[in-house]
Parts: structure tokens; sequence; C-alpha cells
């Protein structure tokens, strides 16, 4: 199977290398939005941790007071094929987990969820208006035009959409680490705050607690390392694919073996947005990223200069 998965991986990375080039060529052309455009992406298959460095952007460009709407694809929800439509809510089933994490998280931004982004982007500025469009896992979506490109690198991801030579079409590569070392351009995700029936509390008060841990992530393991760093005691854990629907029965059986073993049912973000059930509980996450001043920044300039080119 895995030579078969293989197989598979390196027909994809040919594609997207051929795709890339064909644009770079000019033989196919991107379209262009009227706002300055950045995505966020990476090369590897999954895991890369893209939507949290999205919700730390997004919270730094509202903090310089820039207007910021997030165009994304919402796999798994219905609304992908309904470009245009602005997350109203957390609910997984029509928008998808991710599209309903970044609206639950971004309080005052608009998640517009569609396949077809720049048909999105057009829709959502025929109502309303922004300075910077960011996109959501982007890096591959060529048909769109960008004015700035940020990939997250994940160096030891086991399957990559495309070779690494695609990194040098990056204007900012921020290298995944489990910690912050100082060094510029770093992205490091730190499980900050625990939620359980409606109180949450700082991360710390998972140390020394039996806890039974279950995701559906392209990494899970990467969830169960950052509890066992935070002291949590893990009574077992339960892994599931990236973007799994968990069925009412599986919650159910989830609860009854934390029971038997005295411990707590414990998730991600992205997970419990689709169990929606208080009697799990919910560690919260974010990104910290180096050089962050520079990259709003340079998102600044750009939406600046987009909306003197409009007066």
């Amino acid at each position: 199977m895995s030579l078969i998965l293989k197989a598979a991986e390196l027909a994809y990375r040919g594609v997207n290398r051929a795709r890339r080039a064909l644009y770079r060529a000019g033989i196919l052309s991107s379209r262009r939005l009227p706002r300055a455009v950045v995505s966020i992406g990476n090369i590897a298959i999954g895991g890369g941790g893209k939507t949290p460095a999205t919700i730390a952007i997004a919270h730094a460009l509202q903090d310089r007071g820039l207007r910021v709407a997030i165009l994304t694809r919402g796999y798994g929800g219905r609304a992908t094929d309904e470009p245009g439509t602005i997350v109203s809510g957390v609910d997984a089933e029509r928008f998808g987990d991710e599209p309903s994490l970044l609206a639950k998280r971004l309080a005052g931004i608009d998640v517009v969820v569609g396949g077809d982004r720049f048909e999105s982007g057009t829709r959502y500025l025929a109502a309303h208006d922004c300075d910077v469009f960011l996109l959501d896992d982007g890096f591959q979506h060529l048909q769109l035009h960008r004015d700035l490109d940020i990939v997250l690198d994940l160096p030891s991801a086991r399957w990559q959409r495309e070779g690494r030579s695609a990194l040098s079409a990056a204007t900012f590569v921020l290298r995944r680490v489990e910690r912050l070392t100082g060094a510029p351009f770093e992205a490091a995700l730190e499980p900050v705050a625990f939620s359980l029936g409606g109180s949450a509390w700082p991360v710390d008060e998972l140390r020394g607690k039996r806890v039974l841990a279950f995701s559906g992530l392209a990494d899970n393991e990467q969830f169960f390392a950052s509890l066992r760093g935070v002291g949590a005691e893990l009574a077992g854990v339960r892994s599931f694919p990236d973007h799994h629907r968990y069925a009412n029965d599986e919650i159910a059986a989830l609860r009854t073996e934390a029971a038997a073993l005295h411990a707590a049912p414990v998730t991600t973000e992205k997970d419990w947005v689709k169990i929606g059930d208080e009697s799990v509980g919910v560690v919260e996450s974010a990104m910290r990223i180096s050089g962050m001043e520079e990259i709003v920044e340079r998102i600044e300039q750009l939406a600046r200069a987009r909306e003197g080119q409009r007066s």
C-alpha cells in the first residue's frame, strides 16, 4: 500500500509542478481581485498548521486596523458549491470544519466559502468591502492571483503536494518548529486553553489530569504530543482520518471508554466544531509566528497601495 500511496503522491506532485510551470509561462493565467490577496498554504499534504496561521495573521492585521475577509474552499461542507457564502455560525456540515473554526475564532472578520475563490471574492465585494483577502490553503490555488504567498514549511512531513523547489515561489517561508528559537520566520503551534462543560481554564489545568485524547487530523500524533507536553496523563488515544465526521454513536462510545478509564474525553477545536458536545473537552491552540511584524507591514503596504489605485 505504501508503494501505491508514494506513486500517487509523485503523480500529484508532478501535476502541481506542471500547473505551476504553465502559469509561470503565461499559458494559463490567474484572475485578479481588486483587493490585496494573501495566500497562506503549504507544500505538505495536511498537518502544516494553515488554519491556526490564518487565525494569527488575521488577528494581527485586524489589530493594525485593516479590514480582513477570508476566502476558503470549505472542504467537507455543502457550501463549497455556493461561492460567496459567508459563514454564519458553527455549522461544519454546511460550511466545513475549518471555516467553522475560523468564524468561531475571528470575531468581526467574514469567512467566505466557495470552491471558486475568485467568484467568492467578487460576490463578496458586491455587497461588502475589505482591505485584504486572506486565501486559506491557497498556495496551490493558482487560478487566483496572489500579491503575497506565505508558506508553512514542515520538513518532516511524510507526504508532499509539491517538491521543495516550489518554496522559491513563496514570499515568506515559515518553518514549523515545536518551540520558537528566536530565529526569524518560525511558526510554533502551542496549546493555550482548555474548555469543558462550558467553563474555560489556562491549559496548565490539564497537568496531571487523565484524558482520553482523540482527533481527526492529518497528524494526530502532533496533538497527542502537545497534551503530553503540558503534563496531561494520556489514559488512551484514538486517531481518526483528517476531517472525520463523527457519528453520534462514536462520541457515545468515546464517552463510555473515557468513563471506564476515569478520564475526560478531550479533542481539538477543529474536531469539536463537528461535535458540539460540552461533555467533551477541547484544547484551544494558537500559532506563534516570529517575524510577524515584518509580514504584517508588508501586507499593509500592499493593501494601502491597492487602496491608492482605487481612489
